[in-house]
């Protein structure tokens, strides 16, 4: 880019001398293939120019997707971890439920244990 600004700079007087120097110093046979050259050069700078640019937008869409991407999988992550609370909180409640009438059923258990006596007919009356 600072190539084309030089030129860009350039007053007539400071062109019309240079060109008279490259008249002089290369002839009038060789300016048609300077001149070539010289636009062949710039062609490829700017299809240079062009590439590097079309390198640093994929890059920054790269870069943008990138930082999308970690945006949704923290969201994700939160989603996740507020399932797992959920499905632990059910688990739990679910396993005291269990242990509560686990708990129900040993105690009518030890009950009907203690109160059984194995020498006493099933049809008896039971007497305190």
């Amino acid at each position: 880019m600072p190539f084309v600004v030089l030129f860009l700079n350039l007053g007539t007087g400071e062109i019309l001398l240079i060109v008279m120097f490259v008249v002089m110093f290369f002839g009038t046979g060789k300016l048609p293939e300077i001149a070539r050259a010289l636009g062949k050069g710039m062609r490829q700078m700017k299809n240079a120019t062009a590439e590097i640019q079309r390198e640093i937008e994929i890059g920054s869409t790269e870069i943008q997707r990138d930082i999308n991407i970690s945006d949704e999988i923290s969201e994700l992550k939160k989603a996740t971890e507020k399932i797992t609370g959920g499905i632990k909180e059910g688990l739990n409640s679910i396993e005291s439920h269990h242990n509560s009438k686990e708990e129900l059923n040993v105690s009518k258990e030890k009950e009907t244990i203690e109160n059984e006596n194995p020498l006493v007919p099933p049809g008896a009356v039971k007497r305190d």
